[in-house]
């Protein structure tokens, strides 16, 4: 039931919510119901650690790597709901975009993204991650504004396609487990697939060519150049609390369905195609995305290519591979979730201010909005990669193991990359910030909720930045021994 109850809380808080004509009953529904699911991801993390590997049925299962990125989304989740009830103060109950249309699509987003990390069987994983894809459709274009429906088709449709080449690997996979001797009925099956990884050598081929159609086809989903064309529009579109769940937990949805595939494509034929083939589209997401930064006219595009950067830097890990480049690429993406969560969360604010998120009419914050510079300053120092945040800590793993593994060119880039964003994030954000003092007596005030949101960020970015406590470390550990 551990397991099943990750899915039945989200989907039936989807269509309860639904029900309530008033704001506040909605609001009241949601926070319960979200309280209620952040405990139960708590609980299937910790049955996780101490028993090792959960079981329901023949497609439900969770192991160490699962309950790494379940930690993650749970976090974020709780971040996202505390932070949506200051957002969505100002929005008419009457409209399509109402609270509790609002809460009852996250929901049904955060049940699609359970079922992800909860798949035990490869064909309903793909299932599922196209399953995020029509489930956040509609928020991608909550507003209904002629810019959001065409980011919310664009994503559709992006990602759709790109889905479709995940489906061709996942069949070419399934050919190669049943010509290597598996069963039929269990080709498909994560535990049996990995004990007949062996075999699958003898089919080679076919496993190549899986991993070339899974990775294009989950790439597009997590957004490597050049198959990230929706990202920035959905992103920038998005309201702000699902463009942090966006960034933050969908991109890492797509990433764990990636990682799944190498582990069955490395202990096949080795590791040497897959991470190889990471490699490439890590490299390119990483310059391309670090070049545009410096152009970026909109603080929230800025951020979603921030997030392609960081979704590079990732797969510069796992391709480099090796216990330490794993590692790093695993703690990266914990990291990078709350930093960009705590980015998108300021980004909100100033929209809400300033009435606009083109930077060069944003002007003169360290003065008029004090709190929500200082999110921004931190935000923006730790998704640079510097100290003491944790993704300094992360990105110098994965450096370390790029220099240990004589990958001399990747590790360059990688620096050179970080060097121009770090530029173009001062370049942007020193414009943003000095100025004379703007009047905002009219706009709308933080509240308790935002300040300690983005003081929740702050503290965690702190404490992973300077020691893993021990918990987590061990939660890293088991992640790290699934795709070993």
């Amino acid at each position: 039931m551990t397991l099943v109850l990750l899915l039945l809380i989200p989907f039936l808080a989807a269509v309860i919510v639904l029900t309530c004509k008033q704001s506040r009953r909605a609001v009241r529904v949601a926070m319960t119901a979200g309280a209620i699911e952040v405990a139960a991801i708590v609980h299937a993390v910790w049955r996780i650690h101490t028993v090792g590997v959960l079981q329901s049925g023949r497609y439900l299962r969770a192991d160490g790597l699962t309950a790494f990125f379940l930690l993650s989304a749970g976090l974020i989740l709780a971040l996202v709901l505390m932070y949506s009830v200051g957002y969505l103060r100002h929005i008419p109950a009457g409209r399509f975009s109402s609270p509790r249309w609002f809460y009852s699509l996250t929901f049904l987003f955060v049940f699609t993204i359970m079922a992800v990390y909860l798949s035990a069987n490869l064909g309903m994983l793909w299932i599922s991650v196209e399953s995020t894809t029509l489930a956040s459709a509609l928020l991608v274009g909550f507003y209904n504004t002629k810019g959001a429906v065409e980011a919310g088709w664009k994503y559709l449709v992006v990602c759709t396609v790109g889905i479709a080449f995940a489906l061709f690997g996942t069949i070419a996979l399934y050919l190669a487990a049943v010509k290597s001797g598996v069963d039929p009925t269990s080709a498909l099956d994560w535990d049996a697939l990995m004990n007949a990884a062996p075999s699958l050598a003898a089919t080679s081929n076919l496993v190549k060519l899986s991993f070339v159609f899974v990775a294009v086809g989950y790439g597009t989903k997590i957004g490597f150049v050049p198959m990230h064309s929706w990202l920035p529009d959905a992103h920038a579109e998005a309201p702000t609390p699902i463009s942090a769940m966006l960034s933050a937990v969908l991109l890492n949805c797509a990433l764990y369905a990636l990682l799944r595939f190498d582990s069955i494509t490395s202990q096949a034929i080795g590791s040497g195609f897959s991470h190889g083939l990471l490699l490439i589209f890590g490299c390119t997401s990483v310059a391309a995305a670090a070049l545009l930064m410096v152009v970026q006219r909109d603080l929230k595009r800025l951020l979603a290519y921030s997030s392609i950067e960081h979704v590079g830097i990732v797969a510069l890990g796992i391709g480099i591979g090796g216990p330490l480049g794993i590692m790093g690429a695993l703690l990266h993406t914990f990291n990078h979730s709350v930093a960009k969560s705590l980015m998108f969360f300021t980004a909100g604010y100033v929209r809400d201010n300033y009435g606009t998120l083109r930077m060069r009419r944003i002007h003169g914050m360290a003065r008029s909005l004090p709190w929500t510079s200082v999110g921004l300053t931190v935000g923006s120092i730790a998704i640079a990669g510097l100290p003491p945040f944790g993704l300094f800590i992360s990105e110098f793993m994965i450096l370390t193991a790029a220099f240990s593994a004589s990958r001399y060119f990747i590790a360059i880039l990688l620096m050179i990359a970080l060097t121009v964003v770090f530029g173009a994030l001062v370049h942007h954000l020193q414009r943003m910030l000095a100025g004379k003092r703007v009047d905002l007596h009219d706009r709308p005030k933080l509240l308790p909720a935002d300040l300690t949101v983005m003081g929740i960020c702050i503290a965690i970015l702190l404490v992973l930045g300077i020691h893993l406590p021990r918990a987590f470390a061990n939660i890293l550990q088991q992640a790290l021994v699934v795709l070993q």
